[in-house]
């Protein structure tokens, strides 16, 4: 497009709209309260407002002194006449959209930077813009310039040339909402993706809107429940070919039947795009797999998790491996994981196996039923072997520690009985208790387990004492017992502990 052609769709001057958002948000702090002191008078001016006053109490130039203009009401930072201004100069940059002049379903933006500079006479400071990208989105296709040039190709310029340093960046999506209104850009979901800017700047959306014109689908495909699709072409990931972008129609868009599409819905799932594509994949080659399982297995492509799936395939054939997948896929512990979690625990399982002499060759140790629950119950199995040593000690300790039971307010507290149970009572509470076997087993320290009455195998929390004294309790993620076990906990003290160390005072004559 020509340039002449190309700048015709800006407004040719800046807007008052424009002018109140720079004066009211983008340099809100640019402003100032200069003072001179003279024979004792103090004078200010603002530099918002323009006017002069005598402050009731006397200003002074200290760090961000900060006070308001009684003129204009304006907060403003304090300065002294008198002082340097040599490097006083405000600036920020913002994006501004407008409607095409000459195209009513076009929109344009501009980047524009804007500064107030200080350093000379501060009463005539006005603030300067400069316009450095400008944008033309049309429906079909879109427009850019940068510093005079035409570019091929869009880019944030929020990120790409204002990602660093000190620039403070601004947009304001009241001005966007009223550009798009009225233009097929209206409708384009762009309010889905407002927060989408990378760690260094507010997103000034110029790549949804690039992207937008050229893929209309980007709509249908936000409302229909795959804006994750979209997301990931925003952020430039790989989408891996599996969205047809210039598509007219959903199923287009993404090479599915109507019925499959309501399939998806119905499962409540999100699709990513190497998934999707490994669907489309199995089904050129004439492989039929239901979509949902199909998607399960697609999220390992191009992961680590390949490997382990690649693995799977030395001891059983493919079908039967995807069979097996799909079976634990529709175990609660595993409903909500991937197919990834799935291998990794069926990849360690059969090491397990292999390590205390168990023949994968025949099915029922392959192919347990219940993959998680084998898993753990291999992982106990292998810790009483290794631990066999510390459990003998553990188990030489708990008559000793029987005189810690306890009950009250339906609560109990006893010793732990093995090395098991602590890993047990770690794993299932997210905490490190599992690693204090050792200690525990040689007396170093005492670990008790508190447990409801009413349910005496669930872990709910768990007790370290030393030398008499109770050192932690701790609960699920290490998070600290809530009131009722603080209470039950201060009871079992008054008990057990605070017992046990008045008669100690008792038998050394020490009045208690």
């Amino acid at each position: 497009m020509l340039r002449e052609e190309f700048q015709s769709h800006f407004p040719g001057k800046i807007s008052d709209q424009l002018v109140k958002f720079v004066t009211d948000k983008v340099l809100l702090k640019s402003r100032y309260l200069f003072y001179k002191t003279a024979k004792g008078i103090q004078v200010a001016y603002c530099t918002h407002c323009k006017k002069q006053h005598c402050p009731e109490v006397k200003l002074k130039h200290k760090q961000k002194e900060i006070a308001n203009c009684p003129k204009c009401g304006s907060e403003c930072e304090v300065r002294s006449h008198g002082m340097s201004r040599k490097y006083l100069y405000d600036s920020a940059v913002l994006i501004w959209y407008d409607k095409s002049v000459v195209n009513k379903n076009a929109v344009t933006a501009r980047v524009i930077t804007v500064g107030r500079d200080y350093s000379e006479d501060y009463t005539k400071a006005e603030t300067r813009y400069n316009v450095s990208q400008m944008y033309l989105f049309e429906p079909g296709k879109s427009t850019a310039y940068e510093y005079g040039t035409e570019r091929k190709s869009i880019k944030s310029p929020f990120e790409k040339h204002y990602g660093y340093g000190s620039w403070r960046k601004f947009r304001d999506l009241g001005n966007i909402r009223k550009a798009v209104k009225g233009t097929p850009f209206q409708y384009s979901t762009w309010e889905s993706y407002t927060e989408m800017g990378g760690y260094y700047s507010v997103d000034d959306m110029v790549e949804f809107f690039d992207h937008a014109a050229r893929y209309p689908c980007i709509e249908y495909l936000t409302k229909a429940g795959f804006g994750n699709l979209v997301q990931t072409k925003l952020s430039g990931q790989a989408t891996h070919g599996a969205i047809h972008w210039k598509g007219k129609t959903l199923t287009a868009v993404l090479r599915l039947t109507k019925s499959e599409l309501r399939e998806i819905r119905d499962a409540g799932l999100g699709v990513e795009p190497k998934a999707l594509r490994y669907y489309q994949k199995l089904k050129s080659r004439g492989e039929s797999m239901n979509i949902l399982d199909a998607l399960f297995l697609g999220e390992l492509e191009g992961t680590f998790y390949e490997s382990y799936y690649t693995e799977a395939l030395e001891f059983a054939s493919e079908s039967a491996v995807r069979k097996y997948l799909f079976k634990q896929k529709r175990k609660p512990h595993y409903a909500k994981q991937t197919a990834g979690s799935i291998l990794s625990d069926w990849r360690d399982y059969r090491r397990q196996c292999t390590q205390l002499g168990m023949d994968l060759g025949e099915e029922r140790f392959l192919f347990p039923n219940d993959l998680h629950e084998a898993h753990m119950k291999l992982t106990e199995r292998i810790k009483l072997k290794v631990d066999k040593a510390v459990n003998r000690k553990i188990k030489a300790r708990l008559p000793e520690l029987e005189k810690y039971y306890f009950e009250a307010n339906g609560y109990l507290i006893r010793p732990a009985a093995s090395s098991v149970e602590l890993f047990r009572e770690g794993k299932k509470l997210i905490h490190c208790v599992g690693d204090y076997s050792k200690q525990y087993a040689s007396g170093v320290c005492d670990i008790l387990v508190i447990r409801k009455i009413d349910n005496p195998e669930e872990p709910l929390c768990t007790m370290e004492i030393r030398s008499g004294v109770v050192v932690q309790v701790r609960g699920y993620k290490n998070y600290d017992p809530g009131s009722e076990v603080k209470s039950f906990v201060e009871r079992f003290k008054q008990a057990k502990l605070n017992k046990k160390s008045k008669k100690s005072k008792k038998k050394q004559g020490v009045a208690v």
